[in-house]
């Protein structure tokens, strides 16, 4: 169990980094979001970058924040929870739920959005998909491949807690942080 817990260990802390760097896209996002919004205001807009372009790189910098921040959530137990369910229930007894969840819900749900996500991506990049605005951003596929990428971290972060819930039930005592 040792290892596993070392392997969780390890899957926390590419999942944080990666969360730490993406949080510096919302910096990103409010700058742009202010660009465009000032720009279209006085009617002056830089040559190639266009409201269209910097509306299209809000939503890709949003989509990215989402994704890649999904599984540090999930690590942190920051989700969405349905407490009127575990609420009654012993602390024992809400380690067995969350493994049920993990086991019957999370990780084949997000298999799926894996296996998806790679053909959503890969049939982007092989038409070479750019926006379907006439000035919009080129290469489509690269926020495909983010989301795609999001998605393979809330994988891992779901494996991590599933890895110490069923340590935190074998040993009996609350997992650590």
């Amino acid at each position: 169990m040792r290892h596993l817990l070392s392997l969780s260990d390890a899957i926390d802390r590419v999942v944080a980094a990666v969360g730490s760097a993406a949080a510096w896209l919302f910096v990103a996002n409010t700058v742009v979001i202010c660009f465009d919004v000032v720009t279209r205001k006085f009617g002056f807009q830089l040559p190639g970058l266009g409201s269209t372009r910097l509306q299209e790189l809000e939503w890709h910098f949003h989509t990215a924040l989402f994704a890649l921040w999904l599984g540090l959530t999930y690590i942190r137990n920051g989700h969405v929870r349905i407490d009127i369910f575990t609420s009654r229930l012993s602390p024992r007894a809400n380690v067995a739920m969350e493994i049920f969840g993990c086991l019957a819900f999370a990780l084949p749900f997000v298999l799926l959005l894996a296996l998806n996500g790679w053909d959503f991506f890969a049939r982007s990049w092989s038409q070479n998909e750019y926006s379907d605005a006439p000035t919009g951003l080129p290469a489509r596929y690269a926020i495909k491949f983010v989301l795609f990428a999001g998605i393979v971290l809330l994988f891992a972060s779901v494996v991590s807690v599933l890895i110490r819930k069923v340590d935190e039930l074998r040993r009996g005592a609350p997992a650590r942080d």
